[in-house]
């Protein structure tokens, strides 16, 4: 599979992509995304793991 990621700014709704050879008659797939909510989409830093109660037993994590 290969990807190609182009960061555009849109004028007068249009964009134009530039595609490699390799890609000429077949079939692709466009993703657009405004590029302000990709942070959201990711996630980031709203994923919590409460660790408090875990117990570790530390002879038998180092045992060979």
């Amino acid at each position: 599979m290969v990807i190609v990621k182009k960061d555009s700014l849109v004028k007068d709704k249009k964009v134009t992509v530039e595609l490699p050879e390799d890609f000429n008659n077949k079939e692709v797939e466009i993703t657009i995304r405004l590029k302000s909510t990709i942070e959201k989409d990711l996630l980031i830093d709203q994923v919590t793991i409460d660790t408090t109660k875990w117990k570790f037993d530390r002879e038998e994590i180092h045992v060979r």
